[in-house]
């Protein structure tokens, strides 16, 4: 990315065009992965887990492996989880790994 002023650039029309194609083909497997429309409510709870350990990271700046070991488990497994990919995950398990994060932590059931 090209600096100005000694500061990051926004991309290009040309380049954001190029990124925006990639991320919309079907078969691209890079990047989080969205919540399908038609998604249970325990994989919508399972997601919100996975992006409340996300968030915690970003807000920490913390890597992966930084993560991992403070919620006992290999990096492979939080960039799954860190990617959103909530079936490799069981909810008890997404619970405990913010539990680990977040002490304390409450979760609510609302019915509509």
């Amino acid at each position: 990315m090209k600096t100005v002023h000694g500061e990051k650039a926004f991309p290009n029309e040309a380049t954001l065009k190029r990124i925006r194609e990639k991320l919309s083909d079907p078969s691209y497997r890079g990047g989080n992965l969205a919540l399908p429309k038609n998604a249970t409510e325990v994989d919508r709870a399972k997601y919100q887990l996975c992006q409340l350990i996300a968030r915690y990271q970003r807000e920490r700046g913390l890597l992966q492996k930084d993560i991992a070991r403070r919620i006992g488990v290999d990096e492979s497994r939080i960039s799954d989880i860190l990617r959103g990919k909530i079936e490799s995950f069981t909810l008890d398990r997404l619970i405990g790994y913010a539990e680990k994060l977040h002490p304390g932590l409450r979760l609510q059931v609302i019915a509509a």
